[in-house]
């Protein structure tokens, strides 16, 4: 059983640690410095579990009338089993609960596509970011 929800405990923090440092840092190369920002404790986190296993995670951000999704990870033995977009419906749904009027996030130009049909739209060109190609995207709520 998929279960995605809030993350409420230190362990469960422990858990998203893992799978963005399985991911990103070991999976795609992205340097730990970038990856651990340093900037979680301003973020309000979701962590997805397939039968009781940690499978992904993301993290929303606020500023003001915005929200930022970031960090969306699901563990490669874990993709194709909508996942991603359970994580990504469950973030836009917490920025909806905070009223914000605007969600942004910038996509690795290989999700777009997957951004898109969530409902996001690319915004600007792309730009580089931990050595990979990244889009703006943004939803208006």
């Amino acid at each position: 059983m998929v279960i995605i929800k809030k993350v409420a405990t230190r362990d469960e923090m422990y858990q998203v640690y893992g799978i963005r440092r399985e991911v990103f840092i070991e999976e795609q190369g992205v340097p730990e410095e970038v990856e651990m920002d340093g900037r979680d404790d301003e973020a309000v986190h979701v962590l997805a579990s397939v039968d009781g296993e940690p499978a992904g995670c993301g993290r929303l951000m606020f500023s003001g009338s915005e929200a930022k999704i970031g960090r969306v990870a699901v563990r490669k033995k874990m993709r194709g089993l909508g996942i991603g977009e359970g994580i990504c419906k469950l973030l836009i749904a917490l920025a909806k609960d905070k009223g914000v009027e605007k969600i942004v996030l910038d996509a690795q130009v290989t999700a777009e596509g997957f951004y898109s049909r969530l409902g996001f739209e690319r915004e600007g060109d792309v730009f580089m970011e931990a050595g990979m190609e990244h889009v703006r995207m943004t939803m208006k709520i």
